[in-house]
């Protein structure tokens, strides 16, 4: 099999790297599942640092995983971000960026769907034998999209479903079909700001004063968020940061207990947990005031790109890859730590390649884009470098702002008036990648 990425750069990590595929290559079926946790910013994870132990479940299984620490999203909503995952395509060229299309010289609005002319994971796998299912909480990755492509079962809960329910669906569809190669996808929703808070008194971030107003923290959000569209930046204080992260902190914890308990009730099944790759990623963030709003997809802001990625190798040990990487590469990782050639029908694809080699001991990190184009409100594109010098244009005002996420993690300084030259060097690069993208037919 000829590999999609860089040679070792030692023999070492040659040695490494043939220790890590040589199984897998020999001929064993590996199965795989890909747990979607939407709505999760790196930044509140405490396993990539985050002061509250938020997902000790999460650290737990990233301490026998490969834990990236730098990986970006390529959209900061659901729908182009799982698309981009699911084919390895940036959301310009899977072309899912809303969920419907204006006709052109026309108000019409239709219903969007992946063209037939890419392929996805779940399509690439089926090909190979693997049997297929997805569990998910809708909206965003709602199966009309184009996500139900190549999947046996693929079950679109009520909308904004959580883990609640999307967990005992995959386990009693595994307790069925695990006996033979499989491919799983479970998502849920459970720190989306739509998927509701159980007010049940139960609290490890929410104070007793919080109480009574978070119990009404999503009309509210839902009032900000209908000014952020209307380009009205909604009024906050102090006490609303507080409350809106002591939230969103208090579902994290919830989701990561649902977490803990799948993979308990995954590893009870023995064989098939021995013999399953599992990935853990979100898709993209959410801004808790961080720039003076909240929500999501309305910018690309590190609090919605920089998301959490473990990868779980069966039989080797994991550590932690802090080169910058993207979701995009999930796909040729897949198939790497899968044994599959990529077909004919995935020549000139994928955009991302291989972590496998990361994931070996290779030494390196790769430049992220991103771009939004939400609700037809907003038009944004982002070069991350894998430095951290990071620039975004948007595409409405042609306005840029330049960061230097390295020293200033949070973006509160633009560099782009004061440092012109390197804004330059960073558009002009942008406008490179803007112009190789090709749209799939």
């Amino acid at each position: 099999m000829k590999l999609a990425f860089l040679k070792p750069a030692s023999a070492s990590a040659a040695a490494a790297f043939l220790l890590l595929t040589a199984p897998l290559y020999a001929g064993a079926r590996k199965n795989l599942i890909i747990i979607g946790w939407d709505t999760l910013r790196a930044d509140h994870v405490s396993a990539l640092g985050y002061a509250r132990k938020t997902t000790p479940n999460m650290d737990a299984f990233a301490g026998g995983a490969f834990l990236f620490t730098d990986a970006v999203s390529q959209a900061s909503w659901t729908l182009p971000a799982f698309m981009s995952i699911f084919t390895s395509l940036y959301p310009s060229e899977h072309q899912v960026t809303n969920k419907f299309r204006i006709t052109p010289g026309s108000s019409e609005l239709l219903p969007v769907s992946l063209s037939t002319g890419a392929v996805t994971l779940a399509e690439a796998l089926k090909a190979r034998g693997y049997s297929t299912a997805a569990f998910t909480g809708g909206a965003g990755v709602g199966g009309e999209y184009g996500f139900s492509r190549g999947f046996d079962v693929y079950a679109d809960s009520r909308n904004f479903a959580g883990f609640g329910t999307t967990f005992p669906e995959a386990l009693a569809w595994l307790k069925k079909n695990g006996d033979k190669p499989f491919f799983l996808f479970v998502h849920g929703y459970d720190t989306h700001p739509f998927h509701n808070l159980v007010m049940d008194g139960k609290y490890s971030f929410i104070g007793q004063d919080e109480a009574q107003a978070a119990a009404g923290i999503k009309a509210r959000h839902e009032k900000m968020r209908l000014d952020l569209l209307d380009g009205k930046k909604p009024e906050h204080t102090d006490a609303d940061v507080r409350l809106w992260t002591d939230v969103y902190d208090e579902k994290i914890l919830r989701t990561d207990r649902l977490l803990g308990e799948f993979l308990k009730n995954l590893a009870a099944r023995g064989k098939t947990a021995e013999n399953t790759v599992i990935i853990v990623v979100a898709d993209h963030g959410e801004e808790l005031f961080d720039h003076g709003g909240v929500d999501h997809g309305m910018t690309l802001y590190d609090e919605m790109i920089h998301v959490p990625l473990i990868i779980r190798v069966p039989g080797r040990r994991g550590r932690v890859i802090k080169g910058q990487v993207r979701t995009l590469d999930i796909f040729p990782t897949v198939l790497d730590l899968l044994g599959i050639k990529p077909p004919d029908s995935l020549k000139g694809q994928l955009r991302g390649t291989s972590l496998a080699g990361y994931m070996a001991g290779e030494k390196g990190a790769r430049t992220a884009f991103s771009e939004t184009d939400y609700l037809f409100h907003f038009s944004k594109r982002a070069i991350r470098k894998s430095g951290g010098l990071k620039l975004i244009e948007d595409g409405f005002t042609q306005g840029r702002e330049l960061y230097d996420t390295a020293a200033d993690a949070r973006e509160k300084k633009d560099l782009a008036e004061e440092d012109p030259a390197r804004s330059y060097v960073l558009e002009m690069e942008l406008s490179d990648q803007e112009d190789a993208l090709t749209p799939v037919p």
